[in-house]
């Protein structure tokens, strides 16, 4: 490992320890705010049908995409995130091996071309948001 790659990966894993830190108290805050709640009585019964309806609104984005032009804004930023989050990895990956891929499908085109047409999504989102806003 020469002193380039050294460097990004002592500064990429000072950096991850911080977030770390910080997302775990926040994720402890949140967690004892839901602690601190009765429990819902009924809440677990039928729930492969409730984690049906659950997959069907947040991973289809069903009530969102009824409002059309924000909606399809919004459905581009998650979906968008979700697909760049190989991307994330694929870059946390590079700080310690230069040539890194996620193993099986990093190297396949059709991945990186996704990875492009969701980071432009991205981007398409947030313009229609930045221009809803400043209409409204």
């Amino acid at each position: 490992m020469d002193s380039h790659m050294l460097l990004r990966a002592i500064v990429g894993v000072l950096l991850t320890v911080v977030i770390l830190a910080l997302a775990g108290k926040r994720g402890w805050f949140l967690f004892s705010i839901a602690r601190s709640g009765k429990p819902a009585v009924g809440r677990t019964k039928d729930a492969p049908k409730r984690v049906e309806a659950e997959a069907i609104e947040v991973l289809g984005q069903k009530k969102l995409l009824k409002w059309t032009i924000p909606g399809l804004a919004h459905v581009f930023a998650f979906w968008g995130f979700l697909v760049l989050g190989l991307t994330i990895l694929e870059a946390y990956g590079a700080l310690f091996i230069a040539d890194f891929a996620v193993p099986v499908i990093g190297t396949w085109p059709i991945v990186g071309f996704l990875e492009d047409l969701f980071g432009v999504l991205v981007l398409v989102g947030i313009i229609m948001f930045a221009i809803l806003r400043l209409k409204n």
